[in-house]
């Protein structure tokens, strides 16, 4: 018998357009201003801005981003694209893990 083989797939995520709005929610959910929120990640207050005007974050910050909302236990209830949002075919299970 033969080995099988499990073909990994990397899911596809389209940045999502209410991103700014996610940014405000975790904003209020977290407490901090966007001053402390630029200087926890160590950017600019203008770079915040920024993305609250509709300019993505880069990977290196958006990777930032979601860990400080992971270290305030906050990454699945503001940054965390909703169920329905999913792609067809992917569990929300499988991305936790």
């Amino acid at each position: 018998m033969g080995v099988q083989r499990k073909i990994h797939r990397p899911v596809q995520f389209d940045f999502p357009e209410d991103f700014s709005e996610r940014l405000e929610r975790f904003k209020e959910e977290s407490g901090l201003s966007w001053k402390a929120l630029a200087r926890l990640m160590g950017v600019k207050p203008y770079r915040v801005w920024k993305w609250r005007q509709g300019t993505r974050p880069s990977s290196a910050h958006l990777f930032l981003l979601l860990t400080l909302a992971d270290a305030m236990g906050l990454r699945e209830d503001i940054l965390m694209r909703p169920v329905k949002d999913l792609p067809a075919g992917v569990n929300s299970e499988e991305l936790r893990r």
